[in-house]
């Protein structure tokens, strides 16, 4: 069961990174992408990641519209938690987890906060299916990649000093949330292949626990995504994609202010 993930045509390229164990039990299978990086493809033929370029998409939504876009502001605004709480929904490869390591060593040159990751997965991969994943880039990379994957379930760990991880075996709709969160990476199936993950219901699950001006990313870019995500109290900023992926968007908590940018009242209906 493809997604737009798997068709060329830009107005329909939806992302679904996760494996989606829940429809067969066989393993997926490794695919290259157009930039070179890996990502796999389930029985379904439904592909993790753009078949445009895995690591093209994580960097561009992920770390360059989110992590990279929420540390900007934070150092021009000389207010730097102690902290950086992020979220995740579909932790699938851990691409997005080694992505916003590599981008958060980067900037480790002054004082920095420390990351504390929390990402759900209802199907993590199996260790002979991460271990043939080569996103790293460097030793320290590797060491990381492979810490995030063998680490425990359920409990904090160390991916690197600095970088705690808690991976989440459990039901995004119903499982424990964290609280003061400053970013979310919602990277679920699309809404056409498990929509109970975008309902305004569940997305509104997240919200108690944001702290204000929170920045949420997602691949998604669908009218009643919007328009959820504007109900909620988000100012909604439709952005240019990766790859053949035409729109994304970034949404900022701001619930005494619901704004659109660059997305009109007839985009929201489609």
């Amino acid at each position: 069961m493809a997604t737009g993930k798997n068709n060329q045509t830009p107005d329909n390229t939806e992302s679904c990174p996760q494996q989606d164990g829940f429809f067969d039990d066989r393993p997926p299978s490794l695919v290259p992408t157009e930039d070179g990086s890996p990502t796999l493809l389930s029985v379904t033929g439904e592909t993790y990641h753009s078949l445009s370029g895995a690591v093209l998409e994580s960097q561009h939504i992920y770390v360059e519209t989110g992590f990279r876009f929420l540390s900007d502001r934070m150092r021009k605004s000389g207010q730097y938690p102690k902290t950086i709480h992020l979220l995740e929904m579909g932790f699938g490869t851990g691409l997005n987890a080694l992505l916003t390591y590599r981008a958060w060593m980067s900037e480790r040159k002054g004082p920095a906060p420390e990351i504390l990751y929390e990402t759900f997965e209802a199907f993590p991969l199996h260790e002979t299916i991460w271990n043939a994943l080569h996103y790293n880039s460097s030793p320290d990379e590797k060491e990381f990649f492979v810490h995030m994957h063998q680490g425990p379930w359920g409990e904090p760990f160390q991916a690197a000093a600095g970088f705690t991880l808690i991976k989440r075996k459990e039901d995004f709709t119903a499982g424990f949330l964290p609280a003061n969160i400053h970013l979310v990476y919602y990277d679920a199936f699309s809404p056409a292949v498990q929509p109970e993950l975008w309902t305004k219901e569940v997305l509104g699950r997240i919200t108690p626990f944001l702290e204000t001006n929170a920045v949420l990313v997602t691949y998604s870019s669908r009218g009643e995504v919007k328009r959820h995500l504007l109900e909620l109290g988000f100012t909604i900023e439709r952005l240019p994609g990766p790859g053949k992926k035409r729109h994304i968007l970034r949404a900022v908590y701001r619930p005494d202010t619901c704004l659109m940018t660059g997305v009109s009242s007839a985009s929201i209906r489609k």
